[in-house]
């Protein structure tokens, strides 16, 4: 699936495939990560294939949830040190809610969380970070996130 282009800054995500996540990375930001990114030469591109944290003005490219099995409290935290408003959480290719001790940390933090499917989360997160809402999207993805369940 594509999404339509959007006119704001930032990091966006461009495309979502059931493996795959395309990134859209302006050349006026620079991240520190990009030199360990592979760019697609043809679409200029960069696609990941393993789960990741998302802000408009930073990545962290591989969050180390390799599946919402492998999702703890400690993943969490990582993602709220970011300080968002809030934080999109995308589950794989099926919705699925964590325990209540997991999504601890983003509750005791005073920070909004909203739980989706990986698809869902990366529109949801695009049109947050388009109108300048400060959103933060957690993505489990790769190998392992389909049809798999707690």
């Amino acid at each position: 699936m594509k999404f339509v282009e959007e006119k704001h800054s930032g990091l966006r995500i461009h495309g979502y495939a059931s493996q795959r996540i395309d990134l859209l990375i302006p050349c006026e930001l620079q991240l520190d990560v990009t030199q360990d990114l592979h760019q697609d030469p043809e679409t200029g591109l960069y696609p990941l294939i393993s789960s990741f944290i998302i802000s408009r003005g930073q990545l962290v490219p591989d969050w180390p949830v390799s599946s919402f099995a492998h999702l703890n409290a400690a993943a969490m935290e990582t993602v709220c040190q970011l300080g968002p408003e809030l934080i999109i959480l995308g589950t794989g290719s099926k919705l699925q809610f964590p325990d209540a001790e997991i999504t601890r940390p983003v509750h005791e933090a005073g920070i909004g969380l909203e739980i989706m499917d990986t698809a869902a989360a990366c529109r949801t997160f695009n049109l947050l970070a388009g109108d300048g809402r400060h959103v933060v999207a957690a993505i489990i993805q790769g190998r392992g996130t389909r049809d798999e369940g707690r």
